[in-house]
């Protein structure tokens, strides 16, 4: 995985567990024979939560890719995969810049997700999809 340079260490930290396949969602808790309650998404309540559901498949993460294609004006992001998703900056047909910002957005989106999803599961804050793109946003311009 490459790092980016410019995002907070907590970012890429997250996006290389996410590589490694180390985020301790319910299903990689089971597999560990870590005693969990409910193993649905948290957001969406619909199929077991994976990371691959959780980053790409989940519909709020859905709506917030469509949002962040718009704000970068990138063509639709389209992941099978979270090797896929964390390496999409690469099929770009931009400049190296726009690439690396490109990148570090992806990485921000996938921290800012996995903040909500904790939120949620631990605070009972609900999700609201326009505060994690204003958290997104704001990272990125720092």
């Amino acid at each position: 995985m490459d790092w980016c340079k410019w995002i907070p260490a907590k970012c890429n930290i997250n996006g290389w567990r996410m590589e490694m396949d180390r985020i301790p969602t319910s299903e990689s808790l089971k597999k560990r024979d870590v005693q969990i309650g409910d193993s649905l998404c948290p957001m969406c309540n619909s199929v077991e939560e994976t990371s691959e559901h959780l980053f790409i498949a989940c519909h709020v993460a859905s709506i917030v890719w469509n949002e962040i294609n718009l704000w970068c004006k990138i063509p639709n992001i389209f992941a099978f995969s979270l090797k896929d998703l964390l390496g999409i900056h690469k099929e770009l047909r931009a400049s190296e810049k726009k690439k690396e910002a490109v990148h570090g957005i992806v990485m921000i989106v996938c921290w800012s997700l996995w903040r909500a999803r904790n939120n949620l599961k631990f605070s009972n804050k609900p999700i609201k999809i326009d505060s994690i793109l204003s958290d997104v946003k704001a990272m990125d311009y720092l």
